[in-house]
């Protein structure tokens, strides 16, 4: 975003004419380091353009703007003459281009106000149907924003959080997922992906997947997951479908100690948000819980470990 406003400011200098030489050259090899770069470019232009013709520019009156503002502050006409006419001329080119720069930073970057529209999961997982036909199961406190109509050579998203995506095929129009500094790009498929505040994780169950970030790229297969740990990517085996418990509310333990399967709990049950372990036990289970109500299951792993556990304000607190 930080690249993005640099960017901006110097197509704005561009559209009033105070770029410098150097400031050209810089936007002129943004603008030859894609196709992309040099339309958004240009968006900003047409955009110039057209809005010199609009009414509400006609309506700004930059000289009694800066009358009003200089008669509240009591200036003498003598005094400020000079300052008062370069802030005028100022006046006269920063306002119609601080209103056309907000306008499309507004239509570029805010969902809802332009060209993105945003799901939040904020009680519970939400389901959502998307223009292109793909199906997207969002876990609760996450958040997805899409381009309308997801229109464009490429399908491109934002994921904050953590979904399942099943994505519609369709080799001519490549599905984008961008997500704390990884890059998914599929043309149809299926695969659970999170960011849980340290790593991003990927784990497929249907076809093929490019993961990639600034500096690796690879291919990850259904029965694979990656995960990026904010330096490298480390590829594996799909061990259980665990990860998907949150969605199917299935979890299979095998010969799992308790803080393997309290760690998959607390993922799948949205009433609970973590636990405290007070207490150690090298017992493994082997069971099976399917769509079992919380209270149940903590019934069960109380047997099964011979331990009190109590929920108590979301926390699992696990005793002798």
């Amino acid at each position: 975003m930080e690249e993005n406003s640099q960017i901006d400011l110097l197509i704005v200098r561009r559209l009033t004419e105070t770029l410098t030489k150097e400031e050209e050259g810089l936007l002129t090899a943004f603008m030859a380091e894609s196709p992309f770069n040099t339309k958004y470019v240009e968006s900003f232009e047409d955009a110039w353009k057209s809005s010199s013709k609009s009414s509400l520019f006609n309506k700004i009156d930059a000289r009694k703007d800066w009358e009003d503002v200089r008669e509240r502050m009591g200036f003498d006409k003598g005094k400020v003459r000079s300052l008062r006419s370069r802030l005028l001329r100022v006046a006269a080119v920063l306002i119609p281009a601080f209103i056309l720069l907000s306008s499309l930073v507004v239509y570029y970057y805010l969902p809802g106000f332009g060209r993105l529209t945003a799901f939040d999961a904020r009680q519970s997982k939400e389901f959502i149907n998307l223009p292109d036909g793909s199906e997207v199961t969002l876990k609760k406190d996450s958040r997805l924003i899409i381009v309308k109509g997801l229109r464009g050579d490429k399908r491109k998203v934002k994921l904050k959080g953590e979904a399942y995506f099943e994505v519609e095929k369709d080799s001519n129009h490549p599905f984008l997922i961008s997500i704390s500094g990884v890059t998914v790009e599929v043309v149809g498929t299926a695969f659970n992906l999170e960011n849980n505040g340290k790593d991003v994780i990927i784990n497929v169950t249907k076809g093929i997947v490019k993961f990639s970030d600034k500096h690796n790229e690879i291919l990850v297969y259904k029965g694979e997951k990656a995960i990026f740990d904010g330096k490298k990517i480390l590829k594996s085996k799909i061990e259980n479908n665990n990860f998907l418990a949150w969605k199917s509310g299935v979890m299979n333990f095998n010969n799992a100690g308790i803080k393997d399967i309290l760690d998959v709990v607390v993922d799948a049950y949205d009433e609970v948000s973590g636990y405290r372990l007070n207490t150690k036990s090298d017992i493994k289970v082997t069971t099976v819980f399917d769509n079992q109500p919380v209270k149940e299951v903590v019934e069960e792993l109380r047997i099964h470990f011979n331990k009190k556990i109590v929920l108590h304000d979301g926390i699992l607190v696990i005793s002798d």
